[in-house]
């Protein structure tokens, strides 16, 4: 299990956020859910630790004021964390940990205060105007990562908080002495201090961190491209919204390669579950196997080939999902916006399937938004199974209380069942709905 912590961002307050095998994120409109995602999404990128920008091509949470949580009492400072246990050898784990803490400085947030956990020690620095603080402490290795999140995190928490003497000035070269610098920098002048002192390994600062949550997410974008009639360019590059899925299609099929058999026994299998194609097949244009040529790509309904852009719309949205999940490679983590758009009932719940089976054999790990019971209870069955899974999930309750984004985690069980004691709010909506139907 990992653990992400906001506090006072996005209308999120002191929140732990439970990050398993699978989750699931649902609730109303503008109850944070892709606050979340896309803070995870910058989180584990390396270039996160490099020039601490939140934003990317994909997530752009704008100035500091649009971050700050709108209702907070205080609105000068907002704080991210992550906690994760990471196995060390066999049978052993160590916790990995680390928080940042961020005041505003010319409408962007600016890192004041950064502590993480790394082998036998906590480490501290605090970014001032005057220069650049360190601290080092040998710490009693927390036992699991909840005991760092009941102990670790709000003692680090309240460190930033307060006006602490046991810094002392991190030896910079004299251009970096002066106000705030790179976190990346002053890692690695912090790896180099400790380890002409013996106290630590002369790896680079990053290795050195290690406080991402996991590898760099793959995003996949909740509007997927339209279908085109041909493709012309040579294009690899992925994309979220999927422009690049019709070149990954045509490699994937390529008759030298080894992943064509995999992708077509694929393709047939969610094909005929979901009802929405028999099979994914390519059309080229060229002569022989010429990889600039024009092609297009064909659904095959009724054992006919038709034209991508001329079958259901719910076709084109879900392939960029189906066609990812199964090109990336084993234990690859994604982050999935409302997959479920344009498809049919039947279509959502096999997707249920495909996610089941992601997770239990290619060992992929899942951040789903979805308003998509079918998807969810789909998945939920799967665990009746005889082979029992060796996965975790949860369902990720998104709901606004007293101005206030809160997450709620209800944990699928063994059988695939839901606690009895749930979120009020969680089934609310569809009891009054169904109520209504009924005419109670």
């Amino acid at each position: 299990m990992k653990y992400l912590f906001i506090d006072n961002f996005r209308g999120f307050s002191n929140a732990y956020i439970p990050i398993v095998d699978v989750n699931f994120l649902v609730g109303e409109n503008s109850t944070g859910k892709t606050s979340v995602l896309g803070l995870l999404k910058l989180l584990s990128s390396p270039q996160f630790l490099f020039g601490q920008d939140f934003g990317d091509p994909d997530v752009n949470f704008g100035t500091f004021t649009d971050m700050v949580s709108a209702h907070s009492d205080d609105r000068s400072y907002f704080r991210v964390g992550v906690i994760q246990e990471e196995a060390v050898s066999k049978g052993k784990t160590t916790i990995r940990a680390a928080l940042f803490s961020y005041r505003e400085d010319s409408g962007l947030p600016r890192l004041t205060d950064f502590s993480y956990v790394s082998g036998p020690s906590e480490r501290h620095l605090r970014f001032t105007d005057d220069g650049t603080l360190f601290s080092a402490n040998p710490v009693n290795q927390s036992s699991s990562v909840e005991s760092a999140r009941k102990y670790l995190m709000p003692r680090w928490v309240n460190r930033h908080k307060s006006k602490d003497s046991s810094y002392s000035i991190l030896d910079l070269p004299k251009e970096l002495r002066q106000g705030p610098i790179p976190l990346i920098l002053a890692l690695g002048a912090v790896t180099q201090r400790l380890a002409s002192k013996g106290k630590g390994s002369t790896h680079n600062g990053l290795q050195m961190v290690g406080p991402l949550p996991f590898e760099e997410l793959v995003w996949v974008a909740p509007i997927r491209t339209k279908p085109r009639r041909t493709y012309d360019e040579l294009r690899l590059e992925f994309s979220p919204d999927g422009l690049h899925t019709p070149y990954l299609i045509r490699r994937l099929l390529d008759p030298k390669a080894k992943s064509a058999p995999n992708f077509r026994r694929f393709m047939r299998k969610i094909g005929k579950a979901s009802g929405l194609f028999e099979s994914i097949d390519i059309r080229s244009f060229g002569l022989g196997d010429e990889v600039t040529a024009p092609f297009e790509v064909d659904a095959i309904l009724d054992g006919k080939p038709l034209n991508l852009s001329t079958v259901g719309y719910g076709v084109s949205q879900s392939l960029p999902v189906l066609v990812e999940l199964l090109a990336r490679p084993r234990g690859s983590f994604f982050a999935i916006q409302q997959p479920e758009v344009h498809l049919h009932p039947r279509a959502q719940a096999a997707l249920g399937d495909v996610l089941f089976e992601m997770a239990t054999q290619e060992h992929k790990s899942f951040l789903v938004e979805t308003h998509s019971d079918f998807t969810i209870d789909r998945f939920r069955m799967n665990y009746r199974g005889k082979v029992k899974p060796k996965i975790q999930s949860n369902i990720l309750f998104f709901e606004r209380r007293k101005k206030t984004n809160t997450v709620s985690a209800i944990k699928i069980g063994a059988q695939g069942n839901l606690p009895s004691r749930q979120p009020d709010g969680y089934r609310r909506f569809f009891l009054k709905e169904e109520m209504r139907v009924l005419g109670l």
